[in-house]
């Protein structure tokens, strides 16, 4: 049976056959048992270059000590490869487990599990100096008893081949730019391959906010412009989750006050508004959403020195800097500070106006649930601007998380202190 025939086989010794990059897996029934096999596409059963690199492979698979990793061995006869046989259990790629059971992404820790198993086997990898390179959903194995990812081959062990398209049949998109380009691969090669398996993983749906930044630095087209490794890739990750841990903390205790401020107000009577006079008498309005931050850096002198760093550098007893270097220093602080109250300003405008919403009469006086849904809704929303905020502005996004998170505290505690001092009419438009 010749590999187009037996693509077309249903019956007799092959059962649920289906196309991968390098061939056509199925099971194929020896002495009354069914085992995993897949049988190479004849164009590369003939390249000699490729058949070496599989031998390669299959060495090097040899020395990965990983329950991800699968085992396999070569069937060939008169010196050519015709077919690969893996280790036995029932396996099925994510492509085909995530077209017959889409419902299984919302499976509590299946999306977890998915990218931190491909993770973990990836720094492994890389610790043996092997890159994978593509994890698209076809070439991605799935056993069926736990829904654990596994991996067969590796991309780096067909570096001698001149064209490396030939391994990622129609999944070119998954592969970093460089290395079907120019042939080369590293870490960063890997790291540009999981963001787009993380990005295949929520096509049905939106990415969630710890991800996006991740997976669009991941797979930025630049190398250069990537996570150095899986570890730093991972570890930005992890940080995005702290910080959505403590959004969610946040929503809980607005939740919280929310519901204090309904009480308040639905069990006391309207208190009378209180207006404050100067000394010459002239009405002065306090907004309870005004947060006035400290002004780190005036106008200073060229060749100002911040005091503070004027004493570390004498504390550490090194040479006085000269004009020029104290002038590069001072700029390089002026601008990120210009940006960092640029950040401040915009945001603190956008939080303003959605916290006052929140707070509104009309949404304190909303059933629990409907309150609840708008808080999760408000903070999503917030933490996003400050993620777009931070490229417009050139702040870190890490730096502007912390901003955003620290401005939004400082609202909320503005407006509790309103509550107590101008009662219901703090955010509301309950006298107009």
């Amino acid at each position: 049976m010749n590999y187009d025939e037996m693509l077309n086989a249903r019956e007799g010794g092959t059962q649920g056959i289906v196309e991968l990059p390098l061939g056509a897996l199925y099971k194929k029934k020896i002495e009354g048992k069914y085992h995993n096999v897949i049988e190479l596409k004849p164009d590369l059963a003939e390249d000699l270059v490729f058949c070496e690199g599989l031998r390669r492979d299959q060495r090097t698979v040899k020395t990965v000590n990983h329950p991800q990793q699968l085992q396999y061995e070569l069937w060939e006869e008169n010196g050519v490869i015709s077919e690969l046989e893996f280790q036995s259990g029932n396996y099925l790629t994510l492509d085909q487990l995530l077209r017959d059971d889409p419902s299984v992404v919302a499976r509590p820790g299946f999306m977890e599990n998915a990218i931190n198993g491909m993770m973990e086997l990836t720094e492994q990898l890389h610790s043996q100096g092997i890159y994978h390179l593509c994890f698209a959903q076809r070439t991605v194995f799935i056993r069926k008893s736990d829904n654990m990812p596994m991996l067969l081959w590796h991309g780096s062990s067909f570096a001698a081949l001149k064209d490396k398209s030939v391994l990622f049949d129609d999944c070119e998109a998954d592969v970093a730019p460089e290395v079907l380009e120019e042939g080369k691969m590293d870490e960063r090669s890997d790291v540009f391959a999981l963001g787009r398996f993380i990005e295949g993983l929520y096509a049905s749906s939106s990415l969630p906010y710890e991800l996006k930044g991740v997976v669009k630095k991941a797979t930025d087209p630049d190398p250069d412009n990537r996570y150095p490794s899986v570890a730093a890739m991972r570890e930005a990750m992890s940080k995005k989750r702290g910080m959505k841990r403590s959004l969610w903390t946040m929503v809980g205790a607005l939740v919280v006050v929310g519901l204090l401020v309904f009480l308040y107000f639905d069990l006391t009577p309207e208190s009378a508004n209180v207006e404050f006079v100067d000394k010459k008498g002239a009405v002065q309005e306090k907004d309870p959403f005004s947060v006035e931050y400290d002004e780190p850096y005036g106008e200073e002198e060229e060749g100002y020195m911040d005091p503070e760093m004027e004493m570390y550098m004498d504390s550490m007893n090194v040479e006085p800097m000269s004009d020029d270097e104290v002038k590069r220093i001072s700029d390089s602080l002026h601008v990120a500070n210009d940006q960092e109250k640029i950040f401040r300003r915009r945001f603190e405008e956008r939080a303003k106006q959605k916290i006052q919403s929140l707070y509104s009469s009309s949404n304190l006086g909303s059933s629990e649930t409907n309150f609840i849904s708008h808080s999760q809704q408000v903070m999503d929303e917030l933490m996003n601007y400050a993620t777009e905020l931070s490229e417009q502005t050139g702040v870190p996004t890490d730096a502007g998380s912390v901003l955003a998170s620290q401005i939004i505290s400082n609202l909320q505690a503005q407006m509790q202190s309103g509550v107590k001092r101008y009662g219901s009419q703090t955010g509301t438009d309950s006298n107009n």
